[in-house]
């Protein structure tokens, strides 16, 4: 039940969502408002881009699924009670299938998006996003640590203006690109080369800089720990000054991807 202190109304209003109905009238007349109907024609305008919505082979999998016994629906997140043994069955066979340690489903791409973005870049990093990029992506650095900056749409030079200015006043955290490959409703592609050749020449300013202030006492481990593994941090081994003989980017890299998913896991493990 809503009171009436709650809706958008005063008592003494006429009119009840009067801005509303100017919003819809404004919008009627630029063409731009629309109705429900019902799907006709081809479709160039869904999310279904595999046609499987009405995949037989899909709807086949669903009935065998069922006469597994595998329930209708979760009836709550996964970290509650909604994990089932064909999730996790699902996700080793996308393990070995990308030859990774694990994997993790979440229920849509807008989910795996806003997660991603709101786990793996940690405080004192920053996001580089496309000023374009999907509402999805938005959402996730709404919820992450890290700062966010806006670039112009599909402007290298943008991102690397942008990226210097900020690595001035930041010598440590690491800098996230966020870009979509294809603009869906624009139809243009990002320019990912131009793209990843940025990012190239960002680590070797960053590795050279880290190398030149650590041999001069001015960076510590922990802060090397933040420029070359992400992934060991909170992962209950930071690196000491003694580990540097033995520590490459590569083993850097490795420990990341393998606490991601367990962060993930921890942090978006409810999705349905």
């Amino acid at each position: 039940m809503v009171s009436a202190s709650a809706m958008p109304f005063s008592p003494s209003t006429s009119r009840p969502f009067a801005a509303q109905e100017e919003d819809l009238a404004e919008l009627a007349r630029k063409a731009r408002r629309r109705v429900l109907s019902l799907p006709q024609g081809a479709d160039f305008s869904s999310n279904d881009y595999l046609a499987l919505a009405g995949d037989a082979r899909l709807k086949q999998a669903i009935r065998a699924a069922m006469d597994r016994g595998v329930p209708l629906g979760a009836g709550g997140s996964r970290l509650l009670r909604g994990n089932h043994e064909e999730h996790e069955l699902l996700e080793q066979e996308a393990a070995r299938f990308f030859g990774s340690e694990s994997a993790l489903f979440l229920a849509n791409g807008y989910t795996a998006n806003s997660a991603l973005l709101a786990t793996l870049p940690q405080r004192g990093d920053a996001i580089f996003h496309d000023e374009l990029v999907h509402a999805s992506a938005h959402e996730g650095m709404r919820l992450s640590r890290a700062e966010r900056f806006g670039a112009a749409h599909n402007d290298a030079d943008a991102f690397a203006d942008a990226l210097a200015r900020w690595r001035q006043s930041n010598a440590t955290g690491t800098a996230w690109i966020a870009v979509e490959t294809l603009y869906s409703m624009d139809g243009d592609r990002a320019p990912l080369g131009a793209l990843a050749e940025l990012e190239a020449r960002l680590q070797a300013s960053d590795l050279n800089g880290l190398v030149e202030r650590f041999a001069e006492g001015r960076v510590s481990a922990r802060d090397l720990t933040a420029i070359l593994g992400a992934g060991l941090r909170g992962a209950g081994h930071p690196i000491t000054d003694d580990d540097l003989a033995r520590f490459s980017i590569e083993g850097g890299l490795k420990g990341a991807a393998q606490i991601c998913v367990r962060l993930l896991q921890a942090t978006f493990g409810e999705a349905q």
